[in-house]
């Protein structure tokens, strides 16, 4: 299930972006364009982020609009996301969506786990 996300400052305030971001494979998915001015947009991009190069995800809940936090192993991938970030992307999702938010932050949260163990369980 693919959610809707704001990203609202990027360029400065002067750019928005909006998308949808999924779950796909052993991916996370963001489909994503970016919008100057309120008028002038750019081509739709989609980028791949591998669910092994997150180190955590998670959901802060608001009255109107939740956030997603996703925190990547390297400050790498923050540059391929539009807007500045600081340590982790933070996307805003409207509260309707908070049912299929959760669901796909537990279904990520629970492949972050597995891997720790695998790694774990390689140096007993």
């Amino acid at each position: 299930m693919s959610i809707p996300f704001e990203i609202s400052d990027v360029h400065a305030g002067f750019s928005e972006a909006k998308g949808l971001i999924h779950v796909e494979d052993e991916f996370l998915v963001f489909n994503v364009q970016t919008i100057t001015m309120g008028m002038f947009k750019q081509s739709p991009e989609t980028i791949k982020i591998e669910l092994a190069a997150l180190s955590d995800i998670r959901l802060e809940k608001k009255i109107f609009r939740d956030r997603l936090y996703i925190r990547p192993k390297t400050n790498k991938l923050l540059d391929v996301i539009p807007g500045k970030h600081l340590g982790e992307i933070m996307v805003k999702v409207w509260r309707k969506h908070r049912p299929a938010s959760m669901s796909m932050i537990d279904d990520i949260q629970y492949n972050i786990r597995k891997r720790r163990r695998a790694v774990d369980d390689q140096f007993d």
